[in-house]
């Protein structure tokens, strides 16, 4: 038995001999990953089942771990549920500009942005994000997680907006403005369309909001010669 295993010893060859041995995960990324799952299954339970079915034993049993795995990423349920909500946020933000870096450079710009926009808003995904919103109305612990969240959320899309759009963000508070009103008016048809599902019929509203978002950040008339 011992000469069989000294033989197949002498047969491993010298790169394999030489191979490194796997690198183990740090404390850190184990860490990262069982949050990422986690965040992943509560994603798929308030979608699947809504704030008023959504339970952490659900998402625990979804992600493969115990309750208190889940308690000590997240202390309580509204901390989850905010966190969960920038995770989206997060992956759309980074989902919208990779689809705008390959839209048709021939077509204006502003119009394109906007329509991809929509399409954004038509993700079932974030409509259960809405439902969140008005649970908080009535939460205050909810409420108090997520008001960071949506400010973050709020400058991260007023950054990314002003570099995918930097001829319009030439005036920065006009333009701000215009991001915020164009943000309310998508939320507003998105929100209505959970009760009538009606994005063909939202759709023509999209030219009217390119038209007034040029209109706004049209320079102004110079006062010259009055």
């Amino acid at each position: 038995m011992k000469t069989s295993t000294m033989a197949a010893a002498r047969t491993v060859s010298p790169a394999a001999r030489r191979a490194p041995a796997a690198r183990r995960r740090t404390q850190a990324e184990r860490r990262a990953t069982t949050r990422a799952r986690l965040l992943e299954a509560a994603l798929d339970a308030l979608v699947e089942h809504g704030y008023a079915g959504f339970t952490t034993t659900v998402v625990g049993k979804t992600a493969g771990l115990s309750q208190g795995a889940l308690f000590l990423h997240f202390p309580t349920k509204s901390v989850l549920l905010a966190a969960t909500i920038e995770h989206l946020f997060l992956d759309m933000v980074s989902a919208y500009e990779k689809r705008f870096a390959r839209l048709d450079g021939a077509r204006d710009r502003l119009t394109s942005a906007l329509e991809l926009l929509w399409d954004v808003f038509q993700d079932p995904r974030l409509l259960a994000a809405f439902e969140l919103f008005t649970a908080s109305r009535t939460d205050g612990e909810l409420r108090a997680s997520l008001a960071p969240v949506l400010a973050r959320h709020g400058e991260n899309l007023r950054a990314v907006a002003a570099a995918l759009l930097p001829e319009a963000a030439a005036q920065p508070e006009r333009f701000e403005l215009c991001v915020g009103l164009v943000m309310m008016a998508m939320q507003g048809m998105a929100l209505s369309s959970i009760v009538e599902p009606a994005s063909d019929r939202a759709r023509p509203a999209i030219p009217f909001l390119t038209e007034a978002y040029h209109r706004l950040l049209a320079p102004a008339p110079s006062r010259a010669g009055r």
